[in-house]
C-alpha cells in the first residue's frame, strides 16, 4: 500500500502527538510507500516558524526525505481534481488541502491525515 502523508499527519510523526502510532506503522511497514506533497514543504516550514523553530527546517527536511518516497509535484490534472473536491465541500475546504488531497486522488494514494474537514 502506498500513502501520501498530509502535513497535519507529519505534524503528528514529527512531535509525537496522538496518533504517531499509526503514523510509524505506515513508515515502519515494508511493504508501504510513503509519499508527501510538494506544498506540505512550505507547510511544514511555516509551523516550525510559527513554533521559532525553524532553524530545525533542514534537519527535518533532511531526516524525512530518507522515509519520504518522493515529494510529489502539483500539475493540472490534481489541480482539476481539487477544484472537483472544493465544489463538492461542505463546509469550505481549503485550497492546499484540496490540493495535497487531490494528489491522493490522482496518485492512487491513501491519504492520511487528522484535518476533520478532510474526513468527509
Amino acid at each position: 500500500m502506498s500513502h501520501l502523508l498530509d502535513t497535519s499527519a507529519w505534524l503528528v510523526h514529527l512531535f509525537g502527538e496522538p496518533g504517531v502510532e499509526e503514523v510509524s506503522r505506515i513508515f515502519e511497514d515494508a511493504q508501504s510507500e510513503v509519499f508527501v506533497s510538494v506544498l506540505s514543504l512550505p507547510e511544514m516550514y511555516g509551523r516550525l516558524k510559527a513554533l521559532d523553530r525553524q532553524d530545525q527546517w533542514p534537519l527535518v527536511r533532511d531526516t524525512y526525505a530518507e522515509l519520504f518516497a518522493r515529494v510529489l509535484p502539483v500539475d493540472e490534472s490534481i489541480a482539476a481534481a481539487a477544484i472537483d473536491f472544493r465544489s463538492r465541500a461542505q463546509p469550505r475546504l481549503p485550497t492546499i488541502d484540496a490540493l495535497i488531497a487531490a494528489t491522493a486522488r490522482v496518485h492512487g494514494l491513501i491519504l492520511v491525515h487528522r484535518d476533520p474537514h478532510l474526513a468527509a
